[in-house]
């Protein structure tokens, strides 16, 4: 839970996780989808380290877990243990960097694909007709910044178009390339 403080390093063996992070106002926002081989509660340094978002399963998960405070030994007798996790958080400060760059310059239908994409990789699963994300319009919106009207739009063209399917709580995409060729255009 966000302002918790981190005990455990979670490796998802199977499953997808949600990391959501709350506003002063209450409104919630989704960071990360994490999905098997991803960390969860990765920390530079344990144990004044709270959790900065908060982790919620989205489907049944198998993970390994192990206590901070009985890693720590193995970090002080295993360096590279150290260098992965940093490793791990240099990886998502860059997607971070990338995901505001895209937010500033891009416009949505090229993040939205970009978006579509990573998750793919990370959290997508095999499907009839594709490889289907199970996020809603509105959890789409939040991860793209932008509204759950302006997604709608661009998911029912998209689906007109035939390389997805827009569904009510997931997205299948039926063909990926069309998605990366998006991602590619010039802005």
């Amino acid at each position: 839970m966000q302002g918790h403080p981190v005990q455990n390093l979670v490796l998802l063996q199977a499953g997808s996780v949600k990391l959501t992070q709350l506003s002063s106002s209450g409104n919630e926002v989704i960071l990360w989808m994490n999905g098997k081989g991803d960390t969860v509660g990765v920390s530079p340094e344990v144990p004044a380290c709270s959790h900065t978002c908060s982790a919620r399963a989205m489907e049944n998960c198998k993970a390994l877990t192990w206590e901070y405070s009985r890693l720590q030994t193995f970090l002080a007798d295993y360096p590279q243990i150290r260098k992965n996790i940093n490793q791990i958080l240099s990886g998502r400060l860059q997607e971070l960097e990338e995901r505001f760059r895209e937010v500033a310059t891009e416009k949505v239908a090229k993040r939205l694909a970009l978006n579509l994409l990573r998750l793919l990789k990370r959290v997508g699963s095999q499907h009839h007709a594709g490889v289907q994300v199970s996020l809603s319009r509105e959890e789409l919106a939040q991860m793209t910044g932008t509204t759950l009207f302006t997604i709608s739009r661009i998911l029912s063209k998209w689906g007109e178009e035939g390389f997805i399917l827009p569904r009510r709580e997931a997205v299948v995409v039926c063909d990926p390339s069309r998605l990366s060729q998006i991602g590619d255009e010039e802005s």
